[in-house]
């Protein structure tokens, strides 16, 4: 979406495949499995029940909203090519390319936490995700455009013609995928489309815009484990093992460079671990 390690350790979950992409992540798509298996000496998987320990009624009575679904005065971004529809904010335009890649970010940086939301994409441009213990690039980052940011992202959408939903990518930093889904997870998209061969919901038939379902996407952060979910689907489990990659930082919602397409996230809440 976006656009290395330590000495050898054992995995301990085969679940999770990691890999290394491309340096340019919109161009070529994640690594194989076969490369993957070459990368193991650059981060560990973690513990399969290590950190994913916070149950549907905990995390609902006790996390908070981070958008009233009314305005967003917590944010920061070019609001141009963000805005707010009922309780989803959406990133994107689907009258025009968007040039480069754009993020809103909350205004307060966050360490442990279980971050939940729902997310979807419409329109031709399928890359998009959202952005954890992140930060934005500063005129010091020499080459790095201000309007990016610095940080883990957990991805949506296509990277040449592989599924990224669930992926951990490294955004502006390695440059490169941290841990793939094996299997791929896969989002059905309507109306049917020969890239996507969904059977088209008859209630958005006349609307010729492509769109996927809605997903729900977990992001679970404990010191340095990362776990992704999707439709309650774990898809990640990573142990950053570099000291000099932070802990903290703000969250960002993404819409990549390229053709017209929005992202829409909803009912975004989080709780502090």
């Amino acid at each position: 979406m976006p656009h290395l390690f330590s000495q050898n350790t054992a995995v301990i979950a085969s679940l999770i495949l990691i890999g290394s992409a491309p340096a340019t992540h919109a161009e070529a798509p994640p690594a194989t499995q076969s490369q993957a298996s070459q990368s193991v000496s650059e981060s560990i998987v973690a513990d399969s029940s290590a950190i994913s320990k916070t149950s549907d009624h905990d995390f609902e009575q006790r996390c908070r909203p981070l958008f009233d679904g009314t305005i967003l005065s917590r944010w920061e971004g070019g609001m141009y090519w963000f805005h707010t529809d009922g309780n989803a904010i959406v990133a994107g335009r689907l009258e025009k390319p968007i040039p480069q890649n754009q993020f809103l970010c909350t205004m307060e940086t966050f360490i442990n936490f279980d971050l939940r939301m729902d997310v979807r994409m419409r329109g031709t441009g399928r890359n998009a995700g959202v952005q954890f213990r992140s930060r934005r690039a500063r005129s010091s980052d020499d080459g790095i455009p201000r309007n990016e940011v610095i940080g883990y992202q957990a991805d949506m959408g296509q990277a040449g013609n592989e599924s990224i939903w669930g992926a951990l990518y490294d955004e502006s930093r390695r440059r490169k995928m941290l841990a793939v889904p094996e299997p791929r997870f896969t989002v059905k998209w309507t109306p049917s489309s020969p890239e996507h061969p969904a059977e088209t919901d008859p209630a958005s038939a006349s609307d010729s815009t492509p769109q996927s379902e809605w997903v729900s996407l977990r992001i679970v952060c404990v010191d340095d484990q990362i776990e992704i979910f999707m439709n309650g689907r774990r898809t990640v489990a990573y142990r950053e093992t570099d000291p000099s990659i932070p802990r903290e930082g703000v969250i960002g919602l993404q819409i990549h460079s390229g053709p017209p397409s929005e992202a829409w996230y909803r009912n975004i809440r989080i709780l502090s671990l």
